[in-house]
């Protein structure tokens, strides 16, 4: 007759040889399916402005800025691309443009029909609500038109003339 302490040990070790068998047949009596992927998708950038072939392009998942322009056929020779974050990663929709240098003789000021909310608050002493108002009461066909807008007094007028055209 066996001691309880042989057949404590037996039962331990015969468990031990169970837990053995089963991990190396584990293979074989569960067949490995792989886990279902989720693939990276393409991403849809639009290229504008100053590149040899403006359009949609398809990128991979993890394209920079520098890529969107290479697959637009890379800069035009009048590309400002200096102005460009070419590192910076890209999302799906995104539209990346490509400015244009001015030329060295183009009129440095800001045109009073033209100019978007936020190109017209860089001039100093406009903010959102004066801009606003400046685009509402277009057109302008003179400089000097700027003043029938409520907030532009003549020292503000002053400070803006010389930055400004119609």
């Amino acid at each position: 007759m066996e001691a309880p302490r042989d057949r404590a040990r037996t039962a331990v070790a015969a468990a031990g040889f169970v837990l053995a068998a089963l991990v190396a047949l584990a293979p074989h009596l569960w067949p490995h399916r792989p886990s279902p992927t989720v693939e990276d998708p393409d991403l849809a950038v639009a290229v504008t402005g100053a590149v040899a072939a403006p359009g949609t392009y398809l990128l991979p998942w993890g394209a920079r800025v520098a890529d969107a322009v290479e697959a637009a056929g890379g800069t035009a020779p009048d590309a400002a691309a200096d102005l460009l974050a070419p590192a910076r990663l890209l999302v799906d929709g995104e539209r990346v443009h490509v400015p244009a240098s001015r030329p060295a003789d183009a009129d440095p000021r800001i045109s009073l029909n033209e100019a978007s909310v936020h190109e017209l608050e860089r001039l100093p002493g406009v903010g959102p609500a004066l801009a606003q108002r400046i685009v509402a009461d277009r057109p302008y066909h003179r400089v000097e038109d700027l003043q029938r807008v409520r907030g532009i007094g003549p020292v503000t007028y002053q400070r803006l003339a010389d930055r400004i055209r119609p």
